[in-house]
């Protein structure tokens, strides 16, 4: 036996386990001991909400990576779609966006005096508003989930999941086309903070397979005028989309390119403030296309047609995902073919179906499309096109519905909407800041 003088201590296994077994006696049986030292056990029942942190996670996950836009999302200005998280840890409903504002002075010229020529600073502003989006599943009953293989909780993080990333997806793109929340039966969704594109970022036309544009150059103003003309001459293609680029680059303020770097060749002992980023392979602008859109660019004809541009499509950064899933590359533009650009379908009516702009009571459109056309909105978008605020990331709970049916719900706090700054100095809105929209006719596939 190894006694210490000095403490009194046994500090042999035995000592060891002696004294484990007194510490249980005073405590009143906690530790379990029987010739190996035990430690208590922790567990949690399946309601505990400590068990649920990494189911939560998880369902998190799961949503933003089967996002389009996760790639295109980021705290710098140089994202598509600018996100703010200062709510997460603050209190508040509405985040506000600053924008500067070039000098506008010309300064001095050799020994000038700057004194009363001093450039004015000018900051524009805007305002994020945040809301609540949830939903839920239930259990119908504990007869019910004997009669199926299906479990209540395993089917719902998985579908909630789901849900989460078309809820995200749905309102990043619909705000971005310049609409609406979605109708609610029982309470409002606000998540997005609407603003119809201004109309001087919107066109109303296209152009035809030999890349002629319709209404000589000019935008028909709506969509019942676009859908009032002839289809062929009104659809996607090179030549209406390199119109579009001009307008956005001649823009006040211009619209800023999305810098795409070559992660491939990135040095981390370059002595720049950023050596993980790689050395510049673009300055592009992002497009979203309707696949019918897509289809009538490959029907395109002459030089300016489709061949022409797969030549031209050479720019890749096989490391970088924003090339990922891109339909092809042409004139400063990476175009992408998405499933989620928004279409309108005449039926004689005014139903909300039937066209973009609706009235203020959101009961009818007030621009119906041509009966039997159809129309696509495409979007082109430049850095910092959009804002996404988080307050609450995406988290779950779970509840019983009358003592003994299981209740799972999802819930998050979030805004997103176009940039559109207020002038300086004035509380009236400027112009779409960084999205120009526009809207040509499609072909239905038969």
């Amino acid at each position: 036996m190894l006694y210490n003088l000095k403490f009194g201590f046994d500090f042999t296994r035995q000592g060891r386990i002696d004294r484990a077994e007194a510490k249980h006696k005073e405590l009143g049986g906690l530790f379990k001991t029987s010739g190996n030292m035990r430690f208590i056990d922790t567990s949690y029942a399946f309601t505990d909400p400590r068990a649920q942190t990494v189911w939560s996670q998880a369902v998190f996950v799961y949503g933003l990576q089967n996002m389009f836009f996760t790639g295109m999302m980021g705290k710098d200005r140089n994202s598509l779609i600018q996100v703010d998280t200062k709510l997460l840890t603050a209190v508040g409903g509405t985040i506000i966006f600053q924008s500067g504002q070039p000098l506008d002075n010309v300064g001095v010229g050799n020994d000038g005096d700057t004194r009363g020529q001093e450039g004015q600073i000018k900051r524009r502003n805007m305002s994020l508003v945040i809301a609540e989006r949830a939903n839920s599943v239930v259990s119908a009953g504990k007869i019910s989930e004997q009669l199926t293989s299906s479990n209540i909780r395993t089917d719902a993080k998985m579908d909630l999941g789901v849900w989460i990333s078309e809820s995200l997806e749905d309102d990043i793109s619909t705000a971005a086309a310049g609409l609406y929340n979605v109708n609610s039966s029982s309470s409002a969704i606000s998540t997005i903070n609407e603003s119809y594109p201004t109309s001087d970022r919107i066109h109303y036309g296209g152009q035809n397979a030999a890349g002629a544009i319709s209404n000589s150059g000019a935008s028909f103003g709506s969509d019942a005028l676009l859908s009032a003309d002839t289809t062929a001459n009104n659809l996607f293609g090179t030549t209406i989309m390199e119109a579009i680029k001009r307008r956005m680059i001649a823009a006040a303020p211009r619209m800023r390119p999305v810098i795409i770097r070559d992660l491939s060749k990135m040095n981390p002992d370059d002595v720049r403030s950023n050596p993980m980023a790689g050395p510049v392979l673009a300055k592009i602008f992002i497009v979203l296309a309707d696949p019918l859109q897509i289809k009538a660019i490959r029907a395109e004809t002459g030089s300016n047609g489709f061949k022409t541009m797969q030549q031209n499509a050479n720019i890749r950064g096989s490391l970088n995902p924003i090339f990922s899933g891109a339909s092809f590359y042409h004139d400063g533009m990476l175009v992408f073919e998405y499933d989620r650009i928004h279409r309108r379908t005449g039926a004689g009516g005014t139903a909300l179906a039937e066209g973009f702009l609706l009235n203020a009571g959101r009961t009818a459109t007030t621009d119906a499309v041509a009966s039997g056309r159809t129309v696509a909105r495409a979007l082109f978008m430049g850095a910092q096109a959009m804002v996404f605020g988080w307050a609450q990331k995406p988290s779950w709970s779970e509840d019983f519905v009358d003592n003994n049916k299981p209740k799972i719900k999802v819930d998050t706090l979030y805004g997103v909407g176009p940039t559109i700054f207020n002038a300086h100095g004035t509380t009236n809105p400027t112009s779409t800041e960084a999205i120009f929209c526009l809207d040509t006719e499609v072909v239905v596939d038969a």
